[in-house]
């Protein structure tokens, strides 16, 4: 048995596909995910790599084991439990499982030639923190100094290209590299490139230049301080990743912040919460139902909002609160 697995865009969602073959024949993929467009590349570069660092490591020496029994006879079990959680923590280590559960299926049956590390060389595995982390930084350069759309009056394909003049391949940059892809129906009427990955640097390397080709720029959040798609969300200026532990996004924390300062800024907004909260103490006491505070509150939202229309005046607004009078 062999595996299958893609990866395209129809840049407003990016897919990821892929399946164990029967044979050479089978076609049917039959796991599927799919994302906001720049999504997976976002969350790649939001991981600590130094979380990844004990784990992989501790792969590697499950990998190293196995090369004293050429005979497909070691224990796999743990290592590939181990590919199934490091699945778990991104997309792209989902490729990573597949791609290396296939490796350890050929080993077991003795299905490959040469030495056992020619076929699982363990620092394949042990060298994905640094790996990720060095295209972390050379993405957030990238993001920084050609993608990033505030106060930017170059295209992104056009800063891009004058970033990369003269660039000779050092480690300076994101370095591109041919791919294995294909042009393929995708959908019933959708026609487009498909990756078919070797490694995770593959999908980082298509996806990053998907969002070049499609003039995608990005924003910084007001709130976590990463970077998000600016098309995605139009004018606003805080992303939707989870904000710490707090259960909101950064778009949740940030309208509440805007909401406050709303509020800070209009007295209309103050007077009208400040006789709220009377008003609704008095359903306690039992002074009031609820159906007439209730009927009291929409009359008097009409009235704060007719004065921040300056349909109204604020000293108008307060005297209909205080008289009690509910209406002109």
């Amino acid at each position: 048995m062999a595996y299958k697995f893609k990866v395209w865009t129809d840049g407003n969602r990016e897919y990821f596909q892929w399946g164990i073959l029967e044979n050479k024949h089978d076609k049917k993929l039959t796991n599927k995910k799919d994302f906001e467009f720049t999504q997976s590349l976002l969350a790649l570069l939001d991981l600590n790599m130094d979380d990844f660092y004990e784990p992989t490591g501790k792969m590697g020496e499950m990998i190293k084991v196995l090369y004293g029994k050429p005979d497909g006879s070691g224990d796999t079990f743990n290592l590939r439990r181990a590919f199934d959680s490091l699945a778990r923590k991104h997309i792209f280590f989902e490729f990573l499982r597949i791609d290396w559960i296939d490796r350890i299926d050929r080993y077991e049956r003795k299905d490959f030639e040469g030495s056992v590390d020619r076929l699982m060389w363990y620092k394949d595995i042990t060298w994905i923190p640094s790996n990720i982390g060095t295209w972390q930084n050379q993405i957030k350069d990238l993001l920084k100094k050609a993608l990033d759309g505030t106060a930017r009056d170059k295209t992104v394909q056009k800063a891009t290209a004058d970033l990369y003049k003269g660039y000779d391949g050092s480690l300076a940059l994101f370095s591109f590299s041919p791919l294995s892809t294909g042009f393929e129906r995708v959908a019933n009427d959708t026609m487009a490139e498909v990756l078919y990955p070797r490694s995770i640097l593959d999908m980082t390397d298509f996806l990053l230049r998907e969002i070049i080709k499609r003039e995608v720029s990005f924003k910084i959040c007001k709130s976590c301080g990463k970077y998000f798609p600016a098309i995605a969300h139009g004018n606003t200026e805080f992303c939707n990743r989870l904000f710490q532990d707090t259960g909101k996004t950064c778009r949740d924390i940030g309208s509440l912040a805007k909401w406050r300062e709303k509020v800070a800024a209009s007295p209309a907004i103050l007077l009208y919460n400040k006789h709220y909260k009377t008003r609704f103490s008095r359903i306690r006491a039992g002074k009031i139902t609820r159906e007439i505070f209730q009927e009291w509150a929409a009359l008097a939202r009409d009235y704060r909002d007719k004065v921040m229309n300056d349909e109204k005046t604020l000293e108008e607004f307060e005297d209909w609160l205080k008289s009690g009078r509910w209406v002109e």
